[in-house]
């Protein structure tokens, strides 16, 4: 605000250089009086004042005047008495003007000519620029809580700094919590005004970091009970307290304090908390000096999450045929394994599975008898944590009869029928199952706790192959249908000069509306596959049998028919005979022209070849088709005449080959 006045004073005319004590003051406008303002420290023009704060007076009237007639007074109004000016241009504004709010600066100016002065004046804002006041707890070894008390500067505009961390527009009032730069102890706090950068003040506390636990603490145990949590914790020193949290998505950090106030030393057993959330996952931490849920810094357990057994009532409903079904749930993804634990009247509890802590969180207890009571609880085991879940009592039932097995049939390699069982979906059954053969000769195969078992059937005939069934006996006694009738594929042979002719019976599977494709398969007398030769209808004509195999082994290899896997016939076999080609003589004269002896044939790979003398002295012998007699006896010459030989060999099947004969050495 600019208020101009004309001052009238009689005063000699020889002192116009000089202003006389104001009478009276007259507004004076356009006078062209002025003068601004400038920050003393850094020269910088302001129009807010800052009690304690220097500031400089300057004319900017723009006339050239000598500042020995430039006079100044300061006050709560405008000043008229020429007694209170001064050519002090220097001011600090007192703690006076900063709580009324401001200060009127009148600045008295000679006119040109004339006897009067020209008082010009601003009314500027001054603010107090005091240390900030704020409280100050170490709340651990790395984190302290910082409370601005001070109410002076613009509420959201406080600045903390610890170490070389700052922290802007930080509000007052509410309790903050900073974490602590190593090896720092002295937090600062400084007070700032909206727009106004030079009325700020700081003030600077230190700090002794908070001692913590020298390790953290350890949740050993957490099993519910109804409602309630009953905790056991390890490494607990004495000296501190802890807290339980649970984790809440939607509390401070991530978690919500449920229990404080934990004290003792090393364990602590059976600590009850009361109506918890479930499911839920807990830790322990150090309790923070600044109070509970501020335990920024300090080191707590792993979470270890609640395991609970749900539906109780279900379980009794799906206990039905001797299985009684357990499901579980929980919230952690970290757990190693679970383990199930069974009690039963008059027996102590014993552990009866271990499980890999992995989905699905279910269990079939295939061993209760039934109309026994069991109480079950399953056990999540992490690292050094266990996590104990409700108990669960349930009642063994019998319910309707079993479903009938899926019986499928097959062949071994050793030919003997190997029937399995298995559930509508292909799972084994792991319940009494009773097999029969009802056809060519009816017997009962066997009772077992096995979803397989095998069979020999004598006299294997393709137009009357063996037929089998099974049925299913429950834990409670109940017992299933007969499955589907089950044959496996039964293959004949008629071997043929070169070749073989086969026929087969029909496979009879699970599902007889699903079609059934055959495939002949050919193999080594190892086992091994030689190839496969996809064929239709039950029989096939093999022309072109391997020719470097004495003797091959044939099976039908059957899928469809609601098979998950292939069904295999019994084995058969196709054997050809050695076969030996000697000549009657030969000439070993070097004329290229039939001048060595050697074995010719068929699977003729291992053999012994003895030539002998007619004196009876061996004179060759061969056991592989690369050696071949030139003749020579002893590296002497050949000598014609006539020769006697003897060839001995096993046939693929380890039968015994034998032949001899005569051959002659001709010039």
């Amino acid at each position: 605000m600019k208020n101009f006045y004309r001052l009238f004073i009689l005063l000699p005319a020889l002192l116009l250089a000089t202003l006389a004590p104001a009478q009276t003051c007259e507004n004076t406008p356009n006078s062209g009086a002025d003068f601004k303002v400038v920050d003393a420290s850094t020269g910088t023009e302001i129009s807010t004042l800052c009690a304690g704060r220097e500031i400089r007076l300057v004319d900017n009237s723009g006339r050239q005047l000598d500042p020995s007639v430039v006079r100044y007074a300061t006050g709560a109004a405008v000043t008229c008495t020429g007694s209170d000016f001064s050519t002090n241009a220097l001011y600090t504004p007192s703690a006076a003007d900063a709580t009324r709010g401001f200060v009127v600066i009148t600045q008295n100016t000679p006119q040109v000519v004339g006897a009067s002065g020209i008082i010009f004046s601003k009314r500027l804002e001054v603010k107090a620029s005091p240390a900030p006041t704020f409280t100050l707890t170490s709340c651990s070894a790395d984190v302290v809580q910082v409370t601005i008390t001070d109410q002076a500067y613009t509420a959201n505009l406080y600045t903390v700094k610890i170490g070389n961390n700052v922290f802007p527009n930080v509000d007052r009032s509410q309790p903050r919590t900073f974490s602590v730069p190593a090896g720092s102890t002295a937090v600062t706090v400084t007070g700032n005004y909206t727009g106004n950068n030079q009325c700020s003040n700081s003030n600077t506390q230190n700090f002794t970091p908070a001692p913590a636990p020298s390790s953290p603490p350890v949740l050993t145990k957490l099993e519910v009970r109804d409602k309630n949590i009953v905790f056991d914790f390890d490494n607990i020193q004495p000296g501190f307290q802890y807290e339980i949290q649970v984790a809440e998505a939607s509390a401070p950090g991530g978690y919500r304090t449920i229990a404080s106030r934990i004290s003792g030393s090393g364990i602590v057993r059976d600590y009850t908390v009361l109506n918890v959330p479930l499911p839920g996952c807990y830790r322990i931490v150090p309790s923070s000096a600044c109070g509970a849920g501020l335990t920024t810094g300090l080191r707590g357990s792993p979470l270890v999450c609640t395991v609970d057994l749900f539906n109780t009532i279900s379980l009794v409903s799906t206990s039905a045929n001797g299985i009684n079904k357990l499901e579980w749930k929980t919230l952690s993804p970290d757990i190693n394994t679970f383990r199930i634990e069974r009690t039963e009247p008059g027996v102590n509890p014993v552990i009866i599975a271990t499980l890999p802590g992995t989905a699905p969180f279910e269990y079939f207890d295939n061993t209760a008898s039934c109309g026994t009571t069991y109480t079950y609880q399953v056990t999540a085991l992490v690292d050094r944590a266990a996590s104990w879940s409700n108990k669960s009592s349930v009642t063994t039932a019998a319910g309707t009869a079993p479903q009938p097995p899926r019986l499928i049939a097959s062949f071994t390699l050793s030919n003997k029928v190997e029937l399995y069982a298995t559930n509508a979906v292909g799972q084994p059954l792991p319940n009494e199952l009773t097999f029969l053969r009802t056809s060519p000769t009816p017997v009962e195969l066997g009772v077992v706790n096995a979803p397989t078992i095998s069979d020999t059937p004598d006299n294997l005939s393709v137009v009357n192959p063996p037929v089998y069934l099974a049925r299913r006996r429950d834990a409670c006694g109940s017992i299933s249908a007969d499955s589907n009738p089950a044959s496996p594929v039964v293959l004949s042979v008629n071997p043929q000069p070169e070749g073989a002719r086969f026929t087969w019976s029909p496979l009879v599977g699970p599902d007889a509306s699903i079609p059934v494709t055959y495939q002949l398969v050919r193999l080594a007398l190892n086992g091994s596959t030689i190839d496969i030769i996809p064929v239709s209808g039950l029989s096939y004509t093999d022309t072109q049998p391997p020719t470097n195999q004495s003797t091959v082994r044939y099976r039908i290899e059957a899928t469809g028919g609601g098979l998950a896997a292939a069904s295999y016939s019994n084995l058969v076999n196709v054997t050809r005979q050695p076969r030996l080609a000697m000549p009657t003589a030969f000439s070993p004269n070097g004329d290229g022209l039939n001048d060595v002896l050697e074995v010719k044939g068929r699977f003729l790979s291992t053999f012994v070849f003895v030539v002998i003398d007619r004196n009876g002295q061996e004179v060759f012998r061969g056991t592989n088709r690369t050696q071949t007699w030139d003749g020579r006896i002893n590296g002497r010459a050949p000598v014609p005449g006539a020769y006697a030989w003897r060839f001995e060999a096993l046939t693929d099947e380890g039968k015994p080959f034998i032949q001899h004969g005569a051959i002659t050495i001709v010039r």
